[in-house]
């Protein structure tokens, strides 16, 4: 019985949270909880995310480059409006208990992130997960306690995939350079939004990956012309389909990762989609 923070359990963890003021069950949402996240599942990949409330819903930052643009187009505002409220409270929860009882939180995220781990080996499949689904925090950092040894969180967990998007520059080519000592297991794209054209350059130049939104289908119905000079002008050499999967470690270095428009992105006329 592995013991993290102090918990022996992830049933006396929630108990904790819930004698806190907590209400949600879980920290990770269920494998395949959205479309294109089940597209992992054709690479022999199981993976969860963690929803946060993004930027300051909860009182607290967690997305400290947002901007209009990208809030607008956030993907927490996508879904059934019927199920927005319950899960607006739970992302919110979430969060809350992130920044107020860290421990406890910590320790849930380990017990889960195992237990998705045994079901990707008896699948025989792959294990990842993506932290920052709808935040932009540094889990690098994060530490547990594991039978009384403090360690890295993707440390002990070196056989799962972690991986991210980050509209921090600096993170981003702290990642692409590896100057940083990141863990092997972690993947990191940086995100293209209306006002940082300067960092997607820098940030493809130290050899990383950049995540670009575009209005249509471009692979399916081919590039405008202005769309091609935008990417033209971001230092972009080669595009890549970034919808085939929600995947991104296995994608090339140094490569703008092209997105669809989805949801509220589709009416964005910010400049953070192309």
């Amino acid at each position: 019985m592995t013991i993290y923070n102090g918990y022996r359990t992830k049933a006396a963890t929630l108990r904790a949270l819930r004698d806190a003021g907590y209400k949600f069950v879980s920290l990770l949402s269920r494998p395949n909880s959205n479309p294109k996240l089940a597209k992992n599942d054709k690479l022999g990949v199981v993976s969860a995310p963690l929803h946060l409330a993004p930027y300051n819903l909860s009182g607290f930052q967690v997305c400290a480059k947002a901007s209009a643009g990208c809030a607008a187009a956030c993907i927490h505002f996508a879904g059934n409006p019927a199920h927005m409220a319950g899960k607006d409270a739970s992302r919110k929860d979430k969060t809350r208990a992130y920044f107020m009882h860290r421990e406890a939180f910590m320790a849930l995220l380990a017990f889960e992130i195992a237990a998705l781990q045994r079901k990707a080996g008896k699948a025989k499949m792959r294990c990842a997960v993506r932290l920052n689904a709808t935040s932009d925090l540094p889990f690098e950092r994060r530490t547990i306690d594991v039978d009384g040894q403090t360690v890295s969180l993707m440390d002990h967990f070196a056989d799962v995939q972690f991986y991210d998007y980050t509209a921090i520059p600096k993170r981003a080519i702290a990642w692409a350079k590896r100057d940083n000592n990141w863990q092997p297991n972690y993947h990191m794209t940086f995100s293209r939004k209306e006002d940082n054209d300067d960092d997607v350059r820098d940030v493809l130049a130290a050899g990383g990956n950049v995540a670009v939104v575009f209005h249509g289908n471009p692979f399916k119905h081919g590039f405008t012309a202005r769309q091609l000079d935008a990417v033209e002008a971001l230092g972009g050499q080669t595009l890549f389909d970034g919808d085939v999967s929600d995947y991104r470690p296995d994608d090339p270095r140094g490569v703008i990762v092209a997105l669809k428009a989805k949801g509220d992105a589709r009416k964005d006329e910010s400049g953070f989609v192309i």
